[in-house]
């Protein structure tokens, strides 16, 4: 079978059909952990730059106590919907749609966030007009903002990723159902 890095629904039909070797199931978990670590290594996913502790403690708290809630949350939201023989399934399935879903998801998501957040603060710089520019957009005027916006993007990205994975693990028990 072929490496779907990009196409969920055809990891989906490889699956059903039993066509993914253990070997491939390696390769879907190798990525799912890349697909996280890679974009934090190449700061594609940005670090908070508010300076004040007092804030920065506060997020990374409500930061660490939604990224826990999302990922149990999701992980048994997938959970249920593998609804044919999840002993089996459940782990493999889980970890060979997550990698396509996630580099997918992370494209759009994170692309986005620079769209809006990266790109005009950019362009402002090299124009030498930042104060008309960082004015019609708050969260390039402050750093209390641009975390707020950084934490909803990254909320959002794991929320779609876990509602994704979900809706595929249950297109997928569907096709295995007899």
């Amino acid at each position: 079978m072929a490496f779907h890095l990009f196409r969920a629904s055809r990891v989906a039909k490889d699956l059903a059909a039993g066509g993914v070797s253990p070997r491939e199931q390696a390769g879907y978990l190798v990525i799912s952990f890349l697909a996280w670590t890679l974009p934090f290594y190449l700061y594609l996913i940005p670090s908070p730059v508010s300076d004040d502790p007092i804030f920065l403690g506060w997020m990374w708290l409500a930061e660490f106590f939604a990224v826990v809630a999302i990922f149990v949350a999701g992980v048994y939201h997938c959970l249920r919907k593998c609804r044919v023989n999840p002993r089996a399934n459940f782990l493999v399935d889980f970890s060979c749609l997550y990698s396509p879903v996630a580099v997918t998801t992370s494209i759009v998501i994170w692309g986005t966030f620079h769209l809006l957040a990266t790109l005009p603060l950019w362009m402002a710089e090299r124009a030498d007009s930042e104060s008309e520019t960082l004015g019609a957009l708050p969260w390039l005027s402050s750093a209390y903002a641009y975390d707020v916006l950084r934490l909803a993007f990254y909320l959002a990205a794991l929320l779609v990723i876990f509602w994704r994975v979900g809706a595929h693990m249950d297109r997928l028990s569907a096709l295995r159902q007899p």
